[in-house]
Protein backbone atom coordinates (compact mmCIF):
# COMPACT_ATOMS: atom_id res chain seq x y z
CA UNK A 1 0.00 0.00 0.00
CA UNK A 2 1.19 3.25 -0.99
CA UNK A 3 1.69 6.03 1.99
CA UNK A 4 -0.50 9.16 0.26
CA UNK A 5 -0.91 10.49 3.12
CA UNK A 6 2.17 11.51 4.63
CA UNK A 7 4.93 13.64 2.71
CA UNK A 8 8.53 13.32 2.87
CA UNK A 9 11.21 16.60 2.64
CA UNK A 10 14.45 15.84 1.99
CA UNK A 11 16.46 18.63 2.74
CA UNK A 12 19.58 19.29 0.65
CA UNK A 13 19.97 23.05 -0.13
CA UNK A 14 23.24 23.55 1.71
CA UNK A 15 26.23 24.88 0.52
CA UNK A 16 28.17 21.57 1.80
CA UNK A 17 30.80 24.58 2.80
CA UNK A 18 32.75 22.38 5.38
CA UNK A 19 32.83 19.25 3.20
CA UNK A 20 34.05 20.96 0.31
CA UNK A 21 32.10 19.16 -2.10
CA UNK A 22 28.65 18.30 -2.76
CA UNK A 23 27.03 16.44 0.49
CA UNK A 24 24.02 14.98 -1.36
CA UNK A 25 26.84 13.06 -4.34
CA UNK A 26 29.04 11.67 -1.89
CA UNK A 27 28.77 7.79 -1.99
CA UNK A 28 27.64 5.62 0.93
CA UNK A 29 27.47 1.64 0.13
CA UNK A 30 28.00 2.13 -4.07
CA UNK A 31 25.02 4.85 -3.81
CA UNK A 32 25.30 8.74 -3.57
CA UNK A 33 23.43 10.33 -0.48
CA UNK A 34 20.53 11.35 -2.00
CA UNK A 35 19.88 7.90 -3.89
CA UNK A 36 20.57 6.31 -0.16
CA UNK A 37 17.95 8.42 1.44
CA UNK A 38 14.99 8.42 -1.54
CA UNK A 39 15.36 4.40 -1.79
CA UNK A 40 14.98 4.44 1.91
CA UNK A 41 11.58 6.24 1.28
CA UNK A 42 10.82 4.37 -1.29
CA UNK A 43 10.77 1.36 0.34
CA UNK A 44 7.92 2.97 2.95
CA UNK A 45 5.89 3.83 0.36
CA UNK A 46 5.96 7.28 0.61
CA UNK A 47 4.65 8.46 -2.55
CA UNK A 48 4.92 12.28 -2.71
CA UNK A 49 9.07 13.24 -2.25
CA UNK A 50 10.03 16.31 -2.17
CA UNK A 51 13.58 17.09 -2.43
CA UNK A 52 14.85 20.81 -1.94
CA UNK A 53 18.08 22.16 -3.50
CA UNK A 54 19.96 25.22 -2.99
CA UNK A 55 23.11 26.45 -5.39
CA UNK A 56 23.95 22.79 -5.88
CA UNK A 57 21.26 22.12 -7.85
CA UNK A 58 22.23 21.97 -11.54
CA UNK A 59 25.40 19.99 -10.19
CA UNK A 60 22.99 17.57 -8.36
CA UNK A 61 20.75 16.97 -11.21
CA UNK A 62 23.60 16.75 -13.40
CA UNK A 63 24.41 13.26 -11.65
CA UNK A 64 21.04 11.98 -10.08
CA UNK A 65 18.22 11.08 -11.67
CA UNK A 66 15.08 11.39 -9.58
CA UNK A 67 12.78 7.86 -9.71
CA UNK A 68 9.39 9.94 -8.94
CA UNK A 69 10.71 12.61 -6.87
CA UNK A 70 9.81 16.40 -7.16
CA UNK A 71 12.59 19.29 -6.77
CA UNK A 72 12.43 22.54 -5.66
CA UNK A 73 14.82 25.61 -5.19
CA UNK A 74 15.73 27.31 -2.24
CA UNK A 75 16.63 30.66 -3.62
CA UNK A 76 17.64 31.88 -0.13
CA UNK A 77 19.64 28.52 1.77
CA UNK A 78 21.48 30.65 4.12
CA UNK A 79 18.66 31.71 6.10
CA UNK A 80 18.57 27.82 7.51
CA UNK A 81 16.99 24.47 6.94
CA UNK A 82 13.72 26.32 8.27
CA UNK A 83 13.94 27.98 4.62
CA UNK A 84 14.20 24.85 3.06
CA UNK A 85 11.37 23.46 4.84
CA UNK A 86 9.28 26.09 4.04
CA UNK A 87 9.74 25.44 0.27
CA UNK A 88 9.43 22.18 0.61
CA UNK A 89 5.55 22.78 2.34
CA UNK A 90 4.60 25.13 -0.44
CA UNK A 91 5.12 22.20 -2.96
CA UNK A 92 3.51 19.61 -0.55
CA UNK A 93 0.56 17.28 -1.86
CA UNK A 94 -2.16 19.65 -1.00
CA UNK A 95 -4.30 15.70 0.71
CA UNK A 96 -1.14 15.33 2.71
CA UNK A 97 -1.34 15.11 6.36
CA UNK A 98 1.86 15.12 7.74
CA UNK A 99 5.04 15.45 6.70
CA UNK A 100 8.27 13.67 7.36
CA UNK A 101 11.42 15.88 6.95
CA UNK A 102 14.80 13.94 6.21
CA UNK A 103 18.42 15.66 6.21
CA UNK A 104 20.57 14.42 2.78
CA UNK A 105 23.49 14.21 5.17
CA UNK A 106 22.13 11.25 6.68
CA UNK A 107 22.22 8.43 4.21
CA UNK A 108 22.46 5.71 7.09
CA UNK A 109 19.42 5.58 8.69
CA UNK A 110 17.92 1.84 8.73
CA UNK A 111 14.65 1.88 6.30
CA UNK A 112 13.14 -0.12 9.37
CA UNK A 113 14.10 3.00 11.33
CA UNK A 114 12.08 5.27 8.86
CA UNK A 115 9.20 2.67 8.88
CA UNK A 116 8.96 2.84 13.05
CA UNK A 117 8.60 6.65 13.21
CA UNK A 118 5.78 6.49 10.89
CA UNK A 119 3.81 3.67 12.43
CA UNK A 120 4.19 5.29 15.38
CA UNK A 121 2.98 8.71 14.01
CA UNK A 122 0.05 6.61 12.13
CA UNK A 123 -1.32 5.99 16.23
CA UNK A 124 -0.63 9.92 17.45
CA UNK A 125 -1.55 11.69 13.77
CA UNK A 126 -2.07 15.00 16.05
CA UNK A 127 1.67 14.63 17.36
CA UNK A 128 5.02 15.80 16.62
CA UNK A 129 7.24 12.75 16.46
CA UNK A 130 10.93 12.95 16.87
CA UNK A 131 12.79 10.09 17.33
CA UNK A 132 15.46 9.60 20.13
CA UNK A 133 18.92 7.10 20.82
CA UNK A 134 20.43 6.32 23.79
CA UNK A 135 23.71 8.29 23.92
CA UNK A 136 26.68 6.03 22.96
CA UNK A 137 28.73 5.32 26.11
CA UNK A 138 32.23 6.34 24.70
CA UNK A 139 31.85 9.89 23.59
CA UNK A 140 32.03 12.39 26.26
CA UNK A 141 30.61 15.30 27.05
CA UNK A 142 31.46 19.01 28.67
CA UNK A 143 31.49 19.47 32.06
CA UNK A 144 28.12 21.45 33.52
CA UNK A 145 26.04 22.13 36.48
CA UNK A 146 23.33 19.86 34.90
CA UNK A 147 24.51 16.30 33.42
CA UNK A 148 23.62 15.79 29.71
CA UNK A 149 20.63 13.88 29.34
CA UNK A 150 20.74 9.87 28.91
CA UNK A 151 18.91 10.02 25.71
CA UNK A 152 19.36 12.28 22.58
CA UNK A 153 16.95 13.18 19.89
CA UNK A 154 17.99 13.14 15.82
CA UNK A 155 15.86 12.77 12.59
CA UNK A 156 13.51 12.13 10.96
CA UNK A 157 11.17 13.60 12.28
CA UNK A 158 7.49 13.90 11.56
CA UNK A 159 5.00 17.03 11.86
CA UNK A 160 1.14 16.97 11.22
CA UNK A 161 -0.35 19.65 9.37
CA UNK A 162 -1.87 21.52 12.06
CA UNK A 163 1.31 22.49 13.09
CA UNK A 164 2.41 23.74 9.42
CA UNK A 165 2.14 26.59 9.70
CA UNK A 166 4.20 27.23 13.05
CA UNK A 167 6.84 26.65 10.13
CA UNK A 168 6.17 29.92 8.77
CA UNK A 169 5.62 31.96 11.91
CA UNK A 170 9.24 31.81 13.90
CA UNK A 171 12.23 33.44 13.88
CA UNK A 172 14.77 32.03 11.04
CA UNK A 173 17.89 31.79 13.81
CA UNK A 174 15.73 29.20 16.09
CA UNK A 175 14.44 27.10 13.06
CA UNK A 176 12.65 24.07 13.50
CA UNK A 177 13.78 24.22 17.66
CA UNK A 178 11.02 26.78 17.97
CA UNK A 179 8.46 24.84 16.29
CA UNK A 180 9.40 21.57 18.35
CA UNK A 181 9.45 23.49 21.50
CA UNK A 182 6.06 25.76 21.15
CA UNK A 183 3.75 25.22 24.29
CA UNK A 184 0.64 25.04 21.43
CA UNK A 185 2.02 21.56 20.30
CA UNK A 186 2.00 17.94 20.97
CA UNK A 187 5.32 16.12 20.82
CA UNK A 188 5.73 12.68 21.40
CA UNK A 189 9.74 11.24 21.77
CA UNK A 190 9.83 7.37 20.24
CA UNK A 191 12.98 5.42 21.39
CA UNK A 192 14.73 3.64 18.43
CA UNK A 193 17.47 1.32 18.18
CA UNK A 194 19.86 2.68 15.59
CA UNK A 195 22.20 6.13 16.69
CA UNK A 196 22.33 6.64 13.12
CA UNK A 197 19.51 8.97 13.50
CA UNK A 198 22.37 11.24 14.92
CA UNK A 199 25.21 10.83 12.36
CA UNK A 200 25.35 13.47 10.20
CA UNK A 201 28.28 13.93 7.73
CA UNK A 202 29.48 17.52 7.23
CA UNK A 203 33.53 17.49 7.07
CA UNK A 204 35.77 15.28 5.32
CA UNK A 205 36.64 13.87 8.80
CA UNK A 206 33.33 12.32 9.18
CA UNK A 207 33.15 10.99 5.67
CA UNK A 208 36.33 9.44 5.46
CA UNK A 209 35.28 7.61 9.00
CA UNK A 210 32.41 6.45 7.46
CA UNK A 211 34.01 4.87 4.31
Amino acid sequence: MTETCLTAIVLSAGDSKRMGRTKALLKYKGKTFIENICHRLRENKISDRIIVLGANEKEILSNWAPLGEKTALNKNPEAGQISSLRVGLKNINPESKAVLIALVDQPTIKTQTYKKIIDFWRLHQDCIIIPKVKRPENVSYPLTPNPYPLYKRGHPIIIPKIYWHLCFDGPDDKGLHWVTHHPKVKVLDLFVDDDNILKDFDSPEDYAALT
